[in-house]
């Protein structure tokens, strides 16, 4: 528990002799200890006040030795095409994390930046204690390694988790309520033939049931029209969206071309994500179609892009950052035994109206 300024290495010995108090009360107020010494305020004042003149810091490897803790928290992205901390999604949960581990005094380790490293990595690092705790950015149904880090550890948050687990802690986005929040805004506007633009990749078919079959129960729920054609997904998907494509962007493009070839077109689109409704939106209008007065569309995922755009996407608000701070925090209290796990948290939506909806006259 000491550090230096210039070569002389400032103990706790030091501090105590300058302020007139015993060590354990120096060791009460500047550790954290929990041994039978009692300080008042203006003791604690004045012991702070000292160690900052004399520059203490305290040690980090011999108070993680007593502790037992690193005081850092994993990050840990699965492996999978378009998953990276550099993409806007997975930045957007990072910024979060990084607000709440600051706040929290705890450091960051990015397991990996480009969704390469293995899954046992993870496993690793918590048995080396080289971290406290793990944050999942994406974790798939079938992912059997996840078991595995529930086995090794309490201490594991997976972040806009999309399936139930009895083991694992979870920060969860409420799918059914951001989509009946879309439907229900069309229906509002007068629109009963509304479109659905799904998910076309097969690797990517995971998402399709967390928003297709929410948007399926909405129009029923609403009376409207509930025509099967007014789906487009990977069954009428043609050609195939390529894994390693723009899948977002083609998606939103083939979306388009598909429902202008019905018999008649919806009169409203829901996006099942804001790029897609972004792509479908800029197709529209390089066809010739007026946004929103010959077609209203709206998006999920309140992404950086839309506010490049006229005319703006409406959007149903998924507040990644939050989500992320949310779990960061989620996994320091399973750390510090403020917490039992699993824990749930669930986010709701919010639209953010843009003006890429109109009323039907």
């Amino acid at each position: 528990m000491s550090t230096e300024t210039g070569r002389r290495p400032i103990t706790l010995k030091m501090i105590s002799e300058k302020a007139g108090c015993s060590i354990s009360s120096v060791s009460t107020v500047l550790n954290n200890s929990r041994g039978n010494s009692v300080v008042g305020d203006k003791t604690r004042r004045h012991i702070l006040a000292i160690a900052n003149e004399l520059g203490y810091r305290p040690n980090f490897a011999s108070r993680s030795l007593k502790t037992r803790r690193s005081r850092t928290v994993g990050v840990y992205v699965q492996p999978q095409l378009w998953r990276s901390l550099g993409n806007n999604y997975e930045r957007q949960i990072f910024k979060g994390i990084e607000e709440a581990a600051f706040e929290r005094n705890y450091d960051i380790l990015v397991l990996n930046l480009s969704s390469r490293a293995l899954p046992q990595v993870c496993e690793a690092r918590l048995g080396e204690g080289r971290i406290d705790g793990l944050l999942l950015l994406h974790a798939d149904r079938e992912a059997e390694w996840i078991d595995r880090l529930c086995d090794a550890s309490d201490c594991v948050v997976a972040v806009d988790c999309c399936f139930d687990s009895n083991r694992l802690s979870r920060i969860l986005f409420d799918n059914d309520a951001a989509i009946r929040l879309a439907v229900s805004h069309l229906a509002q506007l007068g629109h009963r033939r509304i479109g659905f633009a799904g998910v076309c990749t097969r690797d990517a078919l995971e998402e399709a049931p967390d928003r297709e079959a929410p948007f399926r129960a909405a129009t029923a729920e609403f009376g409207l029209d509930r025509a099967p054609e007014l789906i487009f997904n990977i069954d009428n998907c043609h050609p195939p969206i390529p894994p390693e494509g723009q899948r977002c962007q083609l998606e939103g493009i083939q979306a388009l071309h598909y429902f202008r070839s019905l018999p008649e077109p919806p009169t409203a689109v829901v996006a099942y994500n804001s790029l897609a409704g972004l792509s479908l939106m800029r197709e529209a209008i390089a066809t010739g179609l007026r946004v929103p007065q010959d077609l209203s569309i709206i998006g999920v995922d309140d992404h950086e892009l839309i506010h490049f755009f006229q005319p703006m996407l409406t959007v149903i608000d998924h507040p990644l950052q939050e989500m992320g701070r949310a779990g960061a925090q989620l996994l320091i209290d399973l750390i510090e035994d403020r917490e039992t796990s699993p824990a749930v948290r669930v986010f709701a939506p919010a639209l953010l109206p843009g003006s890429s909806c109109r009323s039907l006259p």
